[in-house]
């Protein structure tokens, strides 16, 4: 079984792991959880290639914020900064709020999530799109860059029922 999709032997890595867990952790409180199927470490150990992984990310009282899954993603194990790609989805703890993006970096000393690229926020029956966005990880708070369009609930016309894809 392939877990990671390419050949274990085409990758330079030091080091291939699957069935990853790992806790992150900032003055001495959980920030963050992360599971993934594969992790790939290179450059002596300091950053780690991820392949289909979940993160759970925690606020300063230890409460979970949110939860991110991707398909890749790269963690810089010294500043705990992170990039994740393909099928980015951030969903809040609530579940009423889904992030949905190609591409998205985290912040660990700014404890921000941040993209450059399209994006499509789904809080409760309202649609949100654009393209840059910058918010905390708990999506309580996002400052869009470029916002393309807002759709509020149409219930007249049938929409906002589904609450999104």
């Amino acid at each position: 079984m392939d877990v990671a999709g390419p050949s274990l032997l085409d990758l330079n890595a030091d080091q291939v792991m699957m069935g990853v867990e790992h806790t992150m952790t900032r003055d001495g409180v959980r920030r963050a959880h992360l599971v993934a199927d594969t992790a790939y470490f290179l450059q002596n150990g300091s950053v780690a290639h991820f392949r289909h992984y979940r993160i759970d990310f925690f606020g300063k009282t230890g409460d979970r914020k949110s939860t991110l899954t991707a398909v890749d993603g790269l963690y810089d194990m010294k500043s705990g900064d992170m990039t994740a790609k393909d099928d980015v989805v951030v969903v809040d703890s609530s579940g009423r709020q889904r992030l949905l993006t190609s591409d998205l970096r985290y912040d660990a000393g700014s404890d921000r999530l941040q993209s450059d690229t399209s994006f499509v926020l789904y809080r409760g029956l309202d649609t949100l799109r654009g393209r840059g966005f910058v918010t905390d990880p708990g999506l309580d708070t996002v400052r869009v860059l470029r916002p393309a369009a807002v759709s509020p609930p149409d219930t007249a016309a049938g929409r906002g029922a589904g609450g999104g894809p």
